[in-house]
């Protein structure tokens, strides 16, 4: 199976992107548990896509 680089770097950018507008929406008030929820499960699905491109997985 070939080395998807390319695609784990726009998942782990996508991530990112996703965990910021969750915490985005909490900072503007809107206090709901499934904003901090899914604002940490992007972070941390950023954060593995990064090491594993990282090792090179």
């Amino acid at each position: 199976m070939r080395d998807n680089r390319t695609f784990k770097i726009v998942l782990a950018v996508a991530c990112f992107a996703a965990a910021a507008l969750n915490a985005y929406r909490y900072a503007e008030g809107d206090r709901d548990t499934m904003n901090i929820v899914l604002g940490v499960l992007f972070l941390l699905a950023g954060i593995m896509y990064v090491y594993r491109l990282r090792k090179g997985i």
